[in-house]
């Protein structure tokens, strides 16, 4: 792992002065490779106090930098001045001690998220259909996504692509579901077969579908597809949702874990319900294949989700703002007003109140296991500023 440093120290500062600090960091941080950087770094180590208006000259709009800084030599005094002008500009910075860094992995955090970035650049990804008319706060023009995270997202209109009746039943896709008692799953096979073929054939790493018109006309649902897509490690989000793609995209990248894409149902006193037809298979135990929640009709997938502490997650559609929350599952329903699997989640108060009064959307994003912590970070130096009430 690589990051781009600066070492900024007073003016007539020894130049024994920043290889000591430089030698420290490399003693204390052994995973890191530090490249020293004038320009755009990654990190500005204070040396010392006096360096306020070296460090400023590092400083660029709309690019994240991390203020790190050690007790000796004024040099975190230093730091909380610059970490003052900074915000007091709307420079994206976060100002930390090395002694915290070191406890809390924040340069290892940070690292890795620079990595991811330069994953996500130049991924494709694709829109097959469009988005569902109902996701009013889903959506955006794709050159954001380019322009916040590299991601290349194209349009794959159903007039340019064949008819997914056409395709051959994938045999794997009916070999899967036969293992969970159901046979009659030819047409559904078809579309995943059709997919299958869409993303090798643009070899992408993320779909979005507009799946409702398959249901509603010709009576064969994407979800168990989608499902296994997800299980087999490509993201693949339903309705045609923008905000859906892009978040699991690169909540996989980031956490390694697939998301499970999911509608707020419900908001109670005691907690959030949450639930959807498309959890990926390998999150599920005790999994049947009912109908489609909505319309009754062809095949979704049903299990209990396979977790008990979660991170829950949405992007807004500026693609400049984040809700991020860990919580706990307290319990695994099986309503009949919801889809098919269905977790309620319990966040903390002011998470909870906030998803109630000001949710950045529908469809939230949940992954197994804590990540706050690394993903507020990590979302900090992509630019996304965290989800408060307004």
């Amino acid at each position: 792992m690589e990051l781009n440093l600066k070492i900024v120290a007073f003016r007539d500062a020894p130049g024994s002065l920043k290889d000591q600090v430089l030698r420290k960091l490399e003693d204390d941080f052994p995973g890191i490779v530090f490249r020293i950087a004038e320009k755009d770094p990654d990190v500005i180590c204070f040396a010392s106090g006096g360096s306020e208006k070296e460090a400023l000259s590092s400083l660029k709009e709309g690019r994240f930098c991390l203020l790190l800084a050690g007790e000796q030599n004024n040099a975190y005094a230093a730091a909380t001045e610059v970490k003052a002008w900074a915000d007091n500009h709307k420079m994206c910075t976060r100002l930390v001690s090395m002694q915290r860094a070191k406890e809390l992995y924040i340069l290892e955090d940070l690292a890795r998220v620079i990595n991811v970035r330069r994953q996500l650049a130049g991924q494709k990804a694709a829109l097959i259909g469009e988005v569902s008319h109902w996701l009013v706060a889903s959506s955006f023009p794709f050159s954001l996504a380019r322009n916040r995270l590299g991601i290349e997202i194209v349009h794959l209109s159903w007039e340019q692509l064949p008819d997914y009746f056409s395709c051959e039943p994938d045999a794997g896709f009916l070999e899967t579901f036969k293992g969970y008692g159901h046979e009659n799953l030819r047409n559904e096979a078809r579309v995943h077969a059709f997919l299958k073929k869409i993303i090798s054939d643009h070899q992408l790493s993320g779909i979005t579908l507009e799946c409702f018109n398959m249901v509603k006309g010709r009576n064969v649902t994407a979800c168990l597809s989608l499902s296994l897509i997800n299980s087999l490690g490509t993201v693949a989000a339903c309705e045609g949702d923008l905000v859906s793609l892009v978040g699991m995209m690169l909540l996989k990248d980031i956490t390694g874990n697939m998301p499970w894409m999911a509608n707020l149902a419900s908001v109670q006193n005691n907690g959030l319900l949450f639930a959807h037809c498309t959890a990926p298979l390998n999150q599920l135990t005790d999994i049947s294949i009912p109908t489609h929640f909505e319309t009754g009709k062809s095949a979704a997938v049903q299990g209990l989700l396979n977790m008990d502490e979660v991170t829950v997650f949405r992007l807004n559609a500026s693609l400049d703002k984040v809700f991020i929350s860990e919580g706990c599952i307290v319990a695994k329903p099986v309503h009949d007003f919801a889809c098919r699997t269905q977790v309620e989640i319990e966040l903390p108060e002011s998470d909870h109140h906030l998803l109630r009064d000001h949710p950045l959307g529908n469809h939230h994003l949940i992954i197994p296991g804590k990540h706050k912590d690394s993903l507020s970070l990590q979302c900090q130096y992509l630019g996304f500023s965290c989800h408060r009430p307004t």
